[in-house]
């Protein structure tokens, strides 16, 4: 009467009956690794692991112990057990600044592209290594050419004096051959930055990511003013308005006109580099180090004249030990 009450079924009542009246079996031990690893198979897999030279890492010993009956443990565990001999890599240094000391030492050029109304151009920008000033810019209608390139590099020099050396990346248009006579007539050394490295014109990077921030907000407060005037409004503000930390709080322009020096003997200096450029050509021991032969020589040369120095380590925290600025 109470079931009939409650709405319990005679089935449903069956099962019930079934499940509470059936016998316990114990439980059966549970199978896999060994939940504590003793001392013999821990001694054993040190040894394992010391008589290896410490080439064979928890993944690989793992399956040895398998193998040779000792139980079945995890990584983690086998880990744990050679954790206090276990060679471990020494930590990787942080990439050193490296800084140019005076203008006119170094100049580095690169080219980004942009759009204005569905068309595409490009601006080329040369600039100062060390006062990061922009010293010239041209911008084009579609791709930069050669030609576009030997000409904004001849105005550069007219205005301001021919750099030493002018670093930029492996662009076609860089290395075309009424580029390299111009860079014969004025003794200019050229260095190329490595392959698929473009931290190593990191300077120049981050001035492009500058103009566009600019260029865009322009665009936003005046959506009118063409492209050609929002780029000259951003490289005046990089170049004569913005105070830059890393310059002391100085802006580009005064640091570029007051660090400005005698420079040395051109043909002196690009035959020092030959010569260092030989010497490690003659000393390489893979292709790598003859393909970077040419940039080391230059780091070189103009480390042993005190215009590239190593500052510190690349942080954005300016308060670090050791950084300078």
């Amino acid at each position: 009467m109470i079931g009939q009450a409650l709405g319990i079924t005679v089935d449903a009542w069956r099962k019930w009956v079934r499940h509470h009246t059936r016998t316990q079996s114990a439980p059966s031990r549970r199978r896999g690794r060994p939940p504590v690893m003793t001392a013999a198979v821990r001694q054993a897999i040190r040894k394992c692991y010391e008589e290896h030279l410490k080439q064979w890492g928890p993944t690989v010993l793992a399956p040895w112990a398998r193998r040779h009956g000792l139980g079945f443990y995890s990584v983690g565990n086998i880990d744990k057990a050679i954790a206090d001999i276990k060679v471990r890599p020494d930590p990787k240094q942080r990439p050193l600044r490296c800084e140019v000391t005076a203008s006119n030492v170094v100049w580095a050029e690169d080219g980004a592209s942009f759009r204005e109304n569905g068309e595409k151009h490009e601006l080329l920008v040369l600039q100062d290594e060390h006062a990061r000033y922009k010293v010239n810019d041209r911008l084009v209608d579609g791709p930069a050419t050669a030609r576009d390139v030997a000409a904004y590099l001849e105005e550069a020099f007219l205005r301001h004096g021919p750099p030493l050396v002018l670093k930029h990346d492996g662009g076609s248009i860089f290395h075309d051959d009424r580029v390299r006579k111009l860079l014969d007539q004025y003794q200019v050394v050229e260095l190329t930055g490595p392959r698929h490295y473009p931290q190593y014109n990191g300077k120049k990077e981050r001035s492009f990511r500058d103009v566009r921030a600019y260029a865009r907000a322009m665009h936003k407060q005046y959506p009118w003013m063409p492209l050609a005037q929002r780029i000259q409004a951003a490289i005046k503000d990089l170049n004569d308005d913005r105070p830059r930390p890393v310059l002391s709080g100085c802006t580009a322009a005064e640091v570029y006109l007051r660090d400005r020096i005698a420079l040395p003997d051109r043909a002196q200096i690009k035959k020092e580099v030959e010569q260092t450029k030989a010497t490690l050509m003659a000393q390489a021991a893979s292709r790598d180090e003859q393909e970077s032969a040419g940039r080391r020589a230059v780091e070189a040369v103009l480390s042993r004249y005190g215009y590239l120095e190593f500052r510190g380590t690349m942080s954005t925290n300016f308060q670090a030990a050791g950084r300078k600025e």
